[in-house]
C-alpha cells in the first residue's frame, strides 16, 4: 500500500474483513453447526443407545464427562449396565437388548491393553468360570491391579462370585484369593505352553493343579459395595445407596423438591420449607479464622448433592451429623443468606432416616377384598403380627364388591413395627391399596 495514507489502509483493510465476514466466517460456522446439530438430533431420537455409548467411548479417560452422560442415559429410559467380562467391550457398547454396556476401559484401574486381551482371550467363547478366566488370559497385561478393579466394580458379578471374596485373605500365608487365582492361571498356561511344544504332552499333567478354594465370606455391606463402585466407574450403577431408604424419602420427604433444585435456582425457592431425604457423601470439621468451630456436610440424593454449612449455634447441634455415609432426613428454609443477594437452605432439624419410621409412622391402614380373608391368611397375618410386635396401630377397611359396603375394623391389643419386612409384605399381597398415617 505504498504511498497511501495510514487510515486509509485501515479503512480497505476493515472494509476487507467487513466483506468476509459477511459471506465466510459466521455462515460457513453456522451451516456446519446446523448439520452437526442436525445429525446428532438424528441420532439421538434414533438410535438413542448406539448414540449415547459411541458418546461415552469418546470420553474413556473422563470418569466426571462419563458420569454425567450415563446419568443422561438413565434420564432417556437407556438401561446402562455395569462391566461384565463376559459381554463388555474395550469401549461402550450395545449389547443385544438395547443396553449400554459399560466398557472395561473405562473402569478406573483397568487400562485399554487389559481390557483388548480380555475381549481377544474371551473371542466367540465365553469364559465359563472365574478359573476358565485365568487360565485364558494375558496375565503379564491382566494383572492383579486389573483384576481387582474388575471385580470390585462388578465385572465377575455374572460367575456368581462376592466381590468381597476376592480381596479375602483367609489362612492362605496371607495371599488374597485374587493373588492366588493368578498363581493358579499362571500354572495352568505352563503346563498348556509345555503340552503344545511336547509330542508326548497329556491331560493328566493338568489335572494335578488344584484350583484355590472360593473363601466363604459375606459380602460387604451395601455402602461399602456401593462405594468402590461409584470409585472406579463414576456412579452407582447396580443399586443407589439410598434404596433401602426409598419408602421414607417417598413418604417424608417433600415430594415436589429435590437437591437438584437447591442448585438449579435456590432464589425461586426462597421462603418454601423444604424436607429431604438423602445421605451425607462428604464432610469436613475445621477452625475458621476467628479460631471458632465450624463443620460441613455434602448431602447428596437421587437427584444432585448440596454443601451445607454450619456455624455457632447449628454447629453445637448438628456437628454430629456430619459423618461421612450417614443417611438424613433434613428439614430447612430457603431464606436470605447473610450475604447480599443471596440466600441459604437454613437448616431446622436433621434426624437418623432409620429411625423415621419409629417416629412418625401410628397407624397403618389395609384395604383389601373380603374374598381374599381365609383361614390361612388370618394365620399368616397373625404370624406376622406376632413376629414384628411394636406401637403401631394395624387398621383394616374391609370390602365386599357385592354388596359394595365396607367395614372397619382394628385390634387394640395386636400392634405392630412397620419394618421392611412387613412393608415388602403388604406390596406383595392383593391388598386394594395401603397407607400410614
Amino acid at each position: 500500500q505504498m504511498g497511501k495514507k495510514p487510515d486509509d489502509v485501515i479503512t480497505k483493510i476493515w472494509k476487507d474483513w467487513q466483506s468476509f465476514a459477511s459471506y465466510a466466517f459466521n455462515k460457513s460456522h453456522s451451516v456446519c453447526y446446523a448439520y452437526l446439530a442436525y445429525i446428532t438430533g438424528y441420532l439421538k431420537t434414533h438410535y438413542p443407545p448406539e448414540f449415547m455409548a459411541a458418546n461415552v467411548s469418546r470420553n474413556l479417560n473422563d470418569i466426571t464427562e462419563i458420569t454425567k452422560l450415563m446419568e443422561e442415559s438413565k434420564r432417556m429410559g437407556i438401561n446402562v449396565l455395569g462391566p461384565d467380562v463376559n459381554e463388555s467391550l474395550i469401549k461402550f457398547a450395545v449389547n443385544k437388548n438395547g443396553d449400554v454396556r459399560f466398557g472395561m476401559a473405562a473402569i478406573k484401574g483397568v487400562g485399554a491393553g487389559a481390557a483388548m486381551d480380555i475381549v481377544e482371550a474371551r473371542k466367540n467363547k465365553p469364559f465359563k468360570d472365574i478359573y476358565n478366566f485365568v487360565e485364558r488370559v494375558n496375565l503379564q497385561t491382566v494383572n492383579k491391579k486389573n483384576i481387582e478393579a474388575l471385580a470390585m466394580a462388578g465385572g465377575f458379578d455374572s460367575f456368581g462370585i462376592k466381590r468381597s471374596q476376592f480381596f479375602e485373605t483367609g489362612s492362605s500365608n496371607g495371599q488374597s484369593f485374587t493373588e492366588r487365582l493368578i498363581k493358579y492361571g499362571h500354572q495352568m498356561q505352563e503346563i498348556r505352553d509345555t503340552q503344545q511344544q511336547s509330542l508326548f504332552g497329556g491331560a493328566i499333567d493338568a489335572q494335578i493343579i488344584k484350583t484355590p478354594d472360593l473363601p466363604e465370606v459375606p459380602e460387604w455391606p451395601k455402602i461399602i459395595l456401593l462405594e468402590k463402585e461409584k470409585e472406579l466407574i463414576g456412579i452407582y450403577l447396580s443399586a443407589h445407596p439410598l434404596d433401602d431408604y426409598k419408602f421414607e424419602i417417598e413418604n417424608f420427604a417433600s415430594r415436589n423438591f429435590s437437591v437438584r433444585d437447591l442448585n438449579n435456582d435456590i432464589r425461586k425457592l426462597k421462603g418454601n420449607e423444604i424436607t429431604l431425604g438423602g445421605m451425607v457423601t462428604e464432610s469436613c470439621e475445621a477452625v475458621g479464622k476467628t479460631g471458632k468451630p465450624y463443620c460441613n456436610m455434602t448431602f447428596s440424593d437421587y437427584t444432585d448433592s448440596y454443601k451445607i454449612f454450619f456455624f455457632g449455634k447449628d454447629y453445637i447441634e448438628f456437628s454430629k451429623y456430619c459423618k461421612q455415609n450417614l443417611f438424613l432426613l433434613i428439614r430447612g428454609k430457603v431464606q436470605d443468606s447473610y450475604r447480599p443477594g443471596q440466600f441459604d437452605f437454613k437448616i431446622k432439624s436433621i434426624e437418623l432416616l432409620e429411625e423415621v419410621r419409629k417416629n412418625y409412622i401410628k397407624s397403618v391402614t389395609v384395604q383389601l377384598n373380603l374374598n381374599i380373608i381365609t383361614p390361612e391368611w388370618i394365620e399368616e397375618m397373625y404370624g406376622l403380627c406376632k413376629k414384628y410386635k411394636g406401637d403401631v396401630l394395624l387398621k383394616f377397611v374391609i370390602w365386599d364388591t357385592e354388596t359394595k359396603t365396607k367395614v372397619h375394623i382394628f385390634s387394640r391389643n395386636t400392634k405392630i413395627s412397620f419394618t421392611k419386612e412387613m412393608e415388602k409384605y403388604f406390596e406383595n399381597q392383593d391388598f386394594l391399596s395401603y397407607k400410614i398415617n
